[in-house]
């Protein structure tokens, strides 16, 4: 009977931080695509039709390259997928987020109260992660929902390595080893997850359950080393002079009978970006990301300042970069000190380090900083918040700390509600991370994209000027500016500022491509000799052979129906615009 009572008491602390995680996100629901959303789901043709379902859980293309957008997170396209054929729309894509964001809480209380002992206190660490505004970004986008599944199989599997580590039998090695495959399908961020388990094993059972759990341990090494081959000819970002897209061909690794015959489609990421020095700086890249890091942590505790998107300074000089250097250190070696003396503290801070590190630049990656890669440290965050509530109860002269451990918790809640409208739409969502980010080029020209969707021309282009004005020496950013004048009916600013851009970068073909467009009604020949360039420098840009197409009164008879369609949409496009010739 006492039994059935404690575990109906820990299946009620679950349900509370399942319903937390709801009461604090659920009032952000809408019916609308965000950011990344537009282009990943509501221009992706694949995630929206059902019968996709079986080609995207298809293990062969495990091994073969589906020419996919997110064809690295398999399981998040086929869980788009699942939401099209349940007929979800936006809306009910959005509450997927939110229930995996609820179910996510409970399974972390499950770890918490593994580790801890105490179901008080791993209720505290779960709520804090249910109500905690920085899971805001990945919980109301969409296409985010990379880190909530990652995170989903990430706890499950460290969870399943903690039972093994305490002498459960070879189901519970396997049950970690496959949740961390999923885990790496959802999101690259679990990559760490050994890590994490070596940490949280000797922490839990010593070197006893340590030496257990390294078979474990390598098969996880195995499938780490499979999920590289896997991910690298599917990466889709572009880093200019830093990274390119997939691969450049067939090789021993990567015979031509596993590629595709046809291109994925046109990588994303492509701007410029203010940051752009710390790719080639080792050292400014080691002082931006440290004070980056000291962000996380401050954001974590206190966060207050959370945004839509950064644009984090760079640092170059000793002078400024050493003390975030110096303040890293200093809660790394506190965490591991705190560890060696088995605090549970300890431990939760290395985990956050630990969820933090694919986020720090140490692969090149696009985004300096970005909420949702707190979602995994959150996970440590916890622990640690639960620690303290375990010190706290732990003592009846402590117990005065419960005010101010609940204040804090009803203020993590209240930030969360408050950033609620922000996520209504884009013009809400950027409006929001310019009033915070003045000085973010890329908020501006996404703020510019909205105001533009909703025919403010006005808006839109002072917004793009605005944009172009914070980082002159960024050519895309004045591209920007030119398509924005041209659409708005500008066209002989827009051909001016084409130009700039194409002096600076001579074979651009976006630059090319919108010359082209804007000569063809002055300088026919002109006119189409730029968009021929624009076809041959970038192939995948289909605007600029479409447009060519039309230009030359031709219909090739190899136009296919999506050609078609394509065609005809450009074509109203154009008309909209007052673009046609």
């Amino acid at each position: 009977m006492e039994n059935a009572e404690k575990t109906g008491g820990v299946l009620l602390c679950a349900a509370l931080a399942f319903c937390a995680a709801l009461a604090a996100h659920a009032p952000a629901l809408s019916g609308t695509l965000l950011w990344d959303d537009t282009a990943f789901i509501g221009s992706n043709a694949f995630v929206s039709d059902c019968s996709n379902l079986r080609t995207v859980l298809n293990p062969v293309n495990l091994i073969k390259i589906l020419p996919v957008p997110m064809s690295a997170r398999p399981l998040v396209n086929a869980s788009l997928l699942a939401d099209a054929c349940s007929g979800a729309g936006p809306g009910g894509m959005r509450l997927t987020n939110l229930l995996l964001h609820a179910f996510n809480a409970a399974l972390l209380f499950a770890l918490l109260f593994l580790l801890s002992g105490s179901a008080p206190a791993a209720l505290f660490g779960a709520v804090v992660f249910a109500v905690h505004p920085a899971a805001a970004e990945a919980v109301n986008i969409i296409t985010f929902r990379a880190h909530l599944l990652g995170f989903f199989f990430f706890i499950s599997g460290l969870l399943c390595a903690l039972f093994y580590g305490r002498g459960a039998g070879r189901p519970a090695a396997a049950a970690s080893a496959a949740c961390y495959f999923l885990a790496l399908m959802s999101a690259e961020t679990a990559l760490v997850l050994p890590a994490a388990a070596l940490l949280a094993v000797y922490f839990d059972t010593g070197r006893g359950g340590l030496k257990r759990t390294l078979p474990l341990l390598g098969v996880m090494a195995a499938v780490a080393l499979f999920y590289l081959w896997f991910r690298v000819p599917r990466s889709g970002y572009a880093i200019a002079g830093v990274s390119a897209p997939g691969i450049a061909g067939a090789s021993a690794f990567y015979p031509r009978v596993l590629l595709p015959e046809t291109s994925g489609g046109r990588a994303f990421a492509l701007t410029l970006t203010p940051w752009r020095a710390v790719y080639a700086d080792p050292a400014a890249n080691l002082y931006t990301m440290t004070r980056v890091t000291l962000d996380y942590l401050g954001a974590l505790v206190l966060p207050l300042r959370l945004s839509p998107d950064y644009s984090p300074e760079v640092i170059t000089t000793l002078k400024r970069g050493l003390p975030p250097v110096l303040g890293v250190v200093g809660v790394l070696v506190s965490g591991i000190y705190f560890f060696s003396r088995k605090r549970l503290s300890g431990l939760g801070l290395l985990i956050i380090f630990t969820g933090l590190l694919p986020a720090l630049n140490i692969w090149p990656i696009y985004n300096l900083k970005a909420d949702r890669y707190l979602y995994l440290p959150l996970a440590g965050f916890s622990l640690a918040a639960a620690a303290g509530l375990r010190y706290v109860l732990a003592g009846s002269g402590r117990r005065v700390l419960l005010v101010p451990a609940l204040a804090w918790l009803a203020l993590l809640g209240g930030l969360t509600l408050r950033r609620a409208p922000e996520f209504r739409d884009d013009l809400a969502l950027f409006s929001a991370a310019v009033r915070r980010q003045p000085a973010a080029p890329r908020a501006r020209v996404n703020l510019s994209a909205a105001y533009l969707r909703l025919g403010d021309c006005a808006g839109a282009g002072r917004e793009a000027a605005a944009a172009a004005g914070l980082d002159a020496a960024n050519p895309q950013l004045r591209l920007r500016l030119a398509f924005t004048l041209a659409y708005c009916g500008s066209k002989e600013q827009a051909l001016k500022e084409t130009l700039t851009a194409l002096a600076a970068v001579p074979g651009e073909a976006d630059a090319l491509y919108l010359a082209g467009l804007l000569k063809l009604k002055t300088d026919r020949a002109q006119a189409l000799a730029l968009l021929r360039r624009a076809a041959a420098a970038a192939p995948d840009r289909r605007e600029a052979l479409l447009t060519l197409y039309m230009a030359e009164k031709k219909k090739p008879a190899a136009l296919g129906p999506r050609d078609r369609r394509d065609l005809a949409d450009l074509k109203d496009f154009y008309r909209r615009a007052g673009l046609l010739f």
